[in-house]
């Protein structure tokens, strides 16, 4: 499943949809809003989420197909929120699940690490000024995609 929302999700609720008696592993990644500091040195208040739906759900999909038929997983759910998020919120939700957890883990973390780098999101911090400044993608974060340049080409 793949699902990009302004809504908040349910842990318990998604967890059901991956569940099933032939996977014996399970993996997640739950990314939050975070109260750190922005590029500007100002306190950040919460974080503004745009995309290009009809490309990034395109994406997603690719990504997911990845998974799937590279660690052999029996299911992987990719659920990603837009629009104004306060400190703390959920922002994305990756459940992985196969027979054995390997594969799980390391799907997972493709996953996100393909995410961050590889969809149609813009990301932008709301700071306490009641300014908003871009958050641009991070050399680590395509460091990390050297990781996976066997499975994405």
């Amino acid at each position: 499943m793949i699902k990009i929302t302004n809504e908040s999700f349910d842990l318990e609720k998604e967890f059901k949809f991956v569940s099933s008696d032939i996977n014996g592993a399970y993996s997640f990644f739950l990314g939050t809003v975070r109260s750190d500091l922005s590029s500007l040195n100002k306190k950040i208040k919460g974080i503004y989420l745009e995309c290009y739906e009809e490309l990034a759900l395109a994406q997603l999909k690719k990504i997911r197909s990845k998974a799937l038929y590279n660690w052999k997983l029996n299911e992987c759910l990719i659920i990603h929120r837009i629009g104004k998020l306060d400190l703390g919120e959920k922002i994305v939700l990756v459940i992985t699940a196969s027979s054995h957890r390997t594969n799980a883990i390391e799907a997972c973390e493709f996953v996100i690490d393909s995410l961050k780098i590889d969809v149609a999101f813009w990301k932008f911090h709301l700071l306490n000024d009641d300014t908003k400044e871009m958050v641009s993608q991070k050399n680590l974060d395509n460091e990390k995609m050297l990781k996976w340049k066997d499975i994405i080409n």
